[in-house]
């Protein structure tokens, strides 16, 4: 009945995507057409095996394949049948289905991927051990995607342009009014300020944010954190961002903030206190600052005295009152501190 085959649909039909009538046109058609049942059959085997098996780095011969310019669209329509009977059925099988699924709508470009040359909300881009990729964000910027790293295209729209790092490592740069690109990753949300940055994502969740031009946000759980130009700041799954500190402070200074982020023992965290202080220059008042409401009440005063010497607090500052967490008491020092952050 039917002369056109049907397999550009089976992975909507699959997901329940389409409408009755289209759904009650492709049922007709798989009673009477054996090559698109086979397709069928073959879209189901890779939905299991996406939904059982966790998401690992494909080989390279892998993602050549799936993106070979020299392939055909005819020819990339069946790769999930090639691909089931070959290496890395999985993933093959995975990403295919993630990309067949994406609404149309608005797309953002993609350039030196072969085969991929846009990108649209509910789409993944990843990217293979050799194969990086370059994405124009909307019209307000643009990303680098390193190698084996997958991201995945949330929403576009003239007021929020949001992506997911799920792993890997991108470039950032844009020239838009604040907060209108977001990079959400397993630990914590990237708020662009107006800035240049990278962010790369670990496997176990964590990330580290490098700005090197203007600020961004890292948010989590109704937490803010601001990251300056020239800053690092690490997170970690489940806690959120950690302190933030220059590139140029002290070897010294960087580890010790990194075992405050994790120590729970409050020996060693008085210990790597001292560190911090000792260390503290005057740029490093960003660290001391983050640093102040993650404390208790006694370091708390010592991190006043040690911010106090570097950048002394307006008038209306008082050490009771910073080791209180008195709200604008913090807020009037945070313009003194913030200077840095300019």
């Amino acid at each position: 009945m039917f002369r056109k085959h049907v397999a550009s649909s089976l992975s909507a039909y699959l997901h329940g995507e389409l409408t009755p009538e289209e759904k009650l046109r492709i049922e007709t058609h798989l009673k009477t057409c054996s090559r698109c049942r086979s397709a069928y059959e073959e879209i189901q085997l890779g939905s299991r095996l996406a939904s059982v098996l966790r998401v690992s780095s494909a080989p390279d011969q892998a993602w050549e394949v799936l993106h070979s310019s020299r392939l055909s669209p005819r020819r990339r329509q069946w790769l999930p049948a090639a691909a089931a009977a070959g290496l890395a059925v999985a993933a093959l099988a995975f990403v295919i289905l993630i990309r067949s699924r994406a609404p149309a709508g608005p797309a953002w470009e993609v350039d030196g991927f072969p085969g991929t040359t846009r990108l649209r909300p509910g789409e993944t881009l990843q990217t293979g051990n050799t194969s990086e990729a370059q994405v124009k964000i909307a019209n307000i910027g643009q990303l680098q995607i390193s190698t084996n790293t997958r991201i995945r295209l949330l929403v576009t729209r003239s007021n929020e342009h949001r992506i997911a790092l799920d792993r890997g490592r991108v470039e950032a740069q844009t020239w838009a009014p604040p907060r209108l690109f977001i990079v959400d990753t397993p630990s914590a949300s990237a708020v662009d300020l107006g800035c240049k940055y990278s962010l790369q994502v670990q496997d176990d969740g964590s990330s580290l944010l490098h700005v090197t031009v203007g600020l961004v946000a890292f948010e989590f759980d109704g937490r803010e954190t601001i990251v300056p130009a020239g800053a690092f700041c690490r997170t970690r799954k489940s806690a959120g961002p950690g302190i933030p500190f220059f590139e140029d402070s002290s070897a010294e200074l960087q580890a010790a903030v990194q075992k405050l982020e994790s120590a729970r023992d409050g020996l060693v965290r008085t210990q790597q206190l001292e560190i911090v202080l000792r260390e503290a220059h005057v740029r490093d008042a960003l660290s001391l600052w983050h640093l102040l409401p993650r404390m208790d009440p006694q370091s708390r005063g010592l991190i006043y005295d040690r911010l106090a010497e570097l950048l002394p607090p307006p008038p209306v500052v008082t050490r009771d009152g910073i080791v209180a967490l008195d709200p604008q008491m913090l807020e009037s020092w945070r313009k003194v501190v913030s200077q840095l952050w300019q």
